[in-house]
């Protein structure tokens, strides 16, 4: 079956909600946590959007699903081979937060685990087919969440 990312994103988000509604296994009251949710859905807004603006510029697809025809490293992607994945699983993470239950946070792990284990898995495979060793390098250069931290020689 596929389902591209963000059709998967707003079922999740409207399973949180209905969940929220419906389900609420558990609720958390800390005062912080919609300020908190707030800021990670406002960040991965801005890093989802920072992405997907590179690769409009660079004029590759952004589907999932489709042949990759072109490996675009610069900009965000200097920092991350994600971000618009990145920026998903924060805005899902970041609406659990606000909405202060667990049944959202464990829709958001959820999506999280279906990015990392299906889209991120098939994305890579299909990135060492078409780009062969310049993928490899990237990969090994560049996070797949966050940039590679080293130590100062």
């Amino acid at each position: 079956m596929r389902i591209n990312p963000p059709t998967l994103f707003w079922i999740l988000i409207a399973a949180g909600l209905a969940a929220d509604r419906f389900l609420p296994l558990m609720r958390f009251d800390a005062p912080w946590l919609p300020w908190a949710g707030g800021t990670l859905v406002v960040l991965g807004a801005g890093i989802s959007a920072a992405g997907k603006r590179l690769f409009r510029r660079a004029g590759t697809n952004v589907y999932t699903f489709e042949k990759p025809d072109m490996l675009v490293t610069e900009g965000i992607y200097g920092f991350t081979r994600n971000p618009m994945y990145l920026g998903m699983v924060l805005i899902a993470t970041g609406a659990a937060l606000v909405s202060g239950t667990l049944s959202a946070c464990l829709l958001g792990a959820a999506f999280a685990l279906a990015v990392r284990y299906w889209y991120i898995a098939y994305e890579e495979a299909e990135m060492r087919r078409q780009f062969g060793d310049r993928y490899e390098e990237y990969r090994r250069n560049v996070g797949r969440w966050f940039g590679r931290f080293r130590r100062a020689a």
